[in-house]
């Protein structure tokens, strides 16, 4: 009896709390579930116009001398020495970098002592042979002389005696003028060739020491400024490596970087206009230079160091100066690629393409078209101009 008690009670307790917790369900707020977003599957539609189109492009360019040349070393060797940097005003002939060359250097002064004292040892051998050909010649004018007087004597000579001394002095006067020949004759033709040897010898060795140095420096070629240098001491540069350009700044041209689908519109009759400052809306009318590089004068392996199929080239604009348009600002570009008055325009938004092909689809009342867009022509950010099998007012529905 005592057991079912317990039992009894227990499922009691049980039922109690199942509807102790029912209550409490019964008694919450439910959770409300979230609506999906309204999505709205109305597409933009697009007028078919006819205007005036005007197709521009804007680059990027900066001032730059009309003359540059690009230099280099014509050896391979450790950078020791890089007086300049970029910025820098030049002057012909200064050195602009330059490799270890300290034992060519040594090597140079002691070629050029020698070339000095082989140069001094000819002067003086030149000088000995011109005093002993000045005094041959003086003795041979002496014994013509004494020739002369022994011949007179001798048509003078009175008596056997007398005219036989006579005789005998005309023929020692002749044999002594002749041997003042000789002398002559040796005097100008004394020359040793050993001095003269000596000295191109030495002037060879002065020139081939020059040559090593000079392969080891890079010398300014003329007056003007550094513009680039991607040389620090230290560093292993190759030969003919272009690592110093420079230019002359007293004339200047724009440049930009060259882009192959630009190229195919710009000619010299574009209409170009240039920005100095990117805040400020005042513009210059510049001119496009098809033709137009700076070649460098250096020659690396007989072949021209120009840089013109890397940029395009434009005028430096007239009356406008120097402290406006400084060497390496850089500016912005504007060129109009073509205009157009009667045109089809569409704005490109409504334009599909599909594996390369350009379609639109048109509303024609409650039935929609597709049509090719055969060609795309002038362009600017609202419209472009397009050959298709539409006409002004067409509904086009966008993407």
């Amino acid at each position: 009896m005592r057991t079912g008690r317990i039992v009894i009670f227990w499922l009691g307790l049980t039922l109690l709390a199942t509807s102790a917790g029912c209550g409490s369900m019964s008694s919450a707020k439910p959770t409300p579930t979230p609506l999906p977003p309204l999505v709205s599957y109305e597409k933009p539609l697009f007028t078919v116009k006819r205007g005036s189109v005007i197709s521009e492009q804007t680059i990027n360019g900066e001032v730059v001398p009309t003359r540059q040349e690009d230099l280099f070393f014509r050896s391979t060797g450790y950078v020791e020495r890089v007086p300049v940097k970029a910025g820098d005003v030049i002057k012909a002939g200064d050195i602009l970098a330059e490799q270890q060359v300290s034992d060519l250097l040594n090597q140079l002064e002691q070629a050029r002592i020698d070339l000095d004292v082989a140069q001094a040892n000819l002067a003086k051998e030149e000088a000995q042979q011109k005093f002993d050909i000045a005094k041959a010649k003086i003795d041979v004018n002496i014994w013509e002389n004494n020739v002369k007087m022994a011949r007179l004597e001798l048509e003078n000579a009175v008596g056997v005696h007398a005219r036989a001394e006579a005789q005998i002095n005309v023929d020692n006067a002749e044999q002594n003028l002749a041997l003042a020949n000789l002398d002559l004759q040796y005097a100008n033709e004394n020359t040793d060739p050993y001095q003269k040897q000596a000295v191109e010898r030495s002037q060879l060795a002065v020139d081939r020491l020059a040559a090593l140095i000079a392969e080891r420096q890079i010398v300014a070629p003329f007056d003007g400024v550094v513009l680039k240098n991607k040389l620090r001491p230290g560093t292993q540069v190759n030969a003919y490596s272009e690592v110093i350009t420079v230019g002359d700044p007293s004339e200047m041209v724009v440049r930009a970087v060259y882009n192959n689908e630009l190229s195919q519109s710009l000619n010299k009759n574009s209409e170009v206009r240039l920005y100095p400052d990117a805040k400020i809306d005042e513009s210059y009318q510049v001119k496009y230079l098809p033709n137009f590089a700076p070649v460098s004068t250096s020659i690396v392996e007989g072949q021209s160091n120009s840089t013109g199929k890397d940029y395009f080239y434009f005028t430096y604009p007239e009356g406008v100066p120097q402290d406006v348009l400084p060497l390496g600002k850089s500016i912005k570009l504007e060129v109009v690629l073509g205009k157009k008055e009667d045109a089809l325009l569409l704005s490109p938004a409504a334009i599909r393409t599909y594996r390369g092909l350009n379609f639109v689809i048109v509303q024609d009342g409650d039935r929609r078209r597709r049509v090719e867009i055969y060609e795309v022509g002038l362009k600017s950010p609202q419209f472009w101009e397009i050959t298709a099998d539409l006409k002004e007012g067409d509904q086009v529905i966008g993407p």
